[in-house]
């Protein structure tokens, strides 16, 4: 397998904005100091290495922060460490991680540290959280603009028991006045606090690396209700609501269930208090059945919204955009029940 299970339930809800998620940030959870060094691996070419740190660079054998990730029914026992994150310069910052596996049996970890759709067998899904300047740096790209500038462990991407592959990802460097940040991962909670450190030896095949334009995004204010199938994030001048088209809607239906109507009320309520002159309403649904069936379904469901919001919003002037995506711009894993439930979305979005 390769994505071997789905995120904590806080991260999936970050996720759920697609694009909006790429500055969404949920600091709720946090991670500890280490109780115990992390077990060595076994030599081999790739990312499987011993404890003198990640090649190429300078990370120390001793983790800054660690993190579990338990998976028991399937028998995933894993242990990811933040060892280093050091100023290479005035423009870049490198971060070493490493995952350890504590099971009994060889592990898969190929997708753990990747961004949904992005590399396999790399960090690109790690991010920067500056929450005193409201920023969040994505990984470098290489001067190509699509590669990570970041190290790769594929070729081995099963960890044996007692195993570790650890890794290098360079990023934007924050200012030089900011000294600890938040590291966010696809599977872990968030590791709080993380020190900058100065980099005594940079290795200049990292430092020196022609890379494209830096991804600096702004955060935005987010909040999750799970049960109640909505989630929202806020920026300064926009909102965007997501609703589960498994709350709004039956199965392959594109009929408003009772209890969309109360959600819709409420989102009513938000639109006649904003400024907004334009509502966008955009449909998706998961990867099951062929576009011929979503690419419809997707736009009927957000017809539907938006029929009903006209009914609801009492405020003049305001205009609506309907689309349907179906399938494409997932925003959870299709291979995993939780990850198509997050695709079955309308979003609604709005200025305040």
């Amino acid at each position: 397998m390769s994505r071997w299970s789905a995120p904590p339930p806080f991260l999936r809800a970050m996720r759920a904005l697609g694009p909006i998620a790429a500055g969404a940030v949920l600091l709720s959870s946090c991670v500890g100091q280490p109780d115990a060094d992390p077990q060595s691996g076994t030599g081999a070419d790739g990312g499987v290495v011993d404890e003198e740190g990640a090649p190429g660079s300078t990370g120390s054998a001793d983790p800054v922060a660690t993190a579990p990730y338990h998976v028991s029914a399937e028998g995933i026992d894993l242990r990811f460490h933040i060892n280093s994150l050091e100023r290479y310069s005035d423009d870049m910052v490198v971060l070493t991680m490493s995952v350890t596996n504590d099971g009994d049996e060889a592990t898969r970890v190929t997708d753990s540290l990747s961004e949904e759709g992005g590399q396999p067998s790399t960090p690109d899904g790690v991010s920067l959280i500056d929450t005193a300047n409201e920023q969040r740096y994505m990984p470098l790209n290489r001067s190509d603009g699509e590669t990570c500038h970041c190290s790769t462990w594929s070729g081995e991407e099963s960890v044996e028991p007692g195993g570790r592959i650890e890794t290098w990802v360079a990023f934007p460097a924050p200012p030089q006045d900011v000294e600890f940040v938040t590291v966010t991962t696809p599977v872990t909670p968030d590791f709080l606090d993380i020190p900058i450190t100065d980099a005594e030896s940079p290795d200049s095949s990292i430092a020196d690396a022609p890379v494209a334009e830096p991804r600096v995004l702004g955060l935005r204010a987010f909040q999750d209700d799970v049960e109640g199938g909505t989630s929202r994030a806020d920026s300064g001048d926009e909102t965007t609501i997501l609703l589960s088209s498994d709350v709004l809607f039956e199965l392959n239906e594109s009929a408003l269930t009772p209890e969309a109507d109360d959600i819709l009320r409420q989102v009513a309520e938000e639109i006649d208090n904003a400024s907004a002159t334009t509502v966008e309403v955009d449909g998706y649904t998961d990867n099951t059945g062929s576009d011929a069936i979503n690419d419809p379904l997707s736009e009927d469901r957000a017809a539907s919204v938006e029929e009903r919001l006209q009914e609801l919003v009492t405020r003049e002037g305001v205009g609506y955009e309907v689309a349907g995506h179906g399938s494409a711009d997932p925003v959870g894993d299709n291979r995993t029940d939780e990850g198509r439930e997050k695709n079955r979305r309308v979003t609604i979005t709005f200025a305040k």
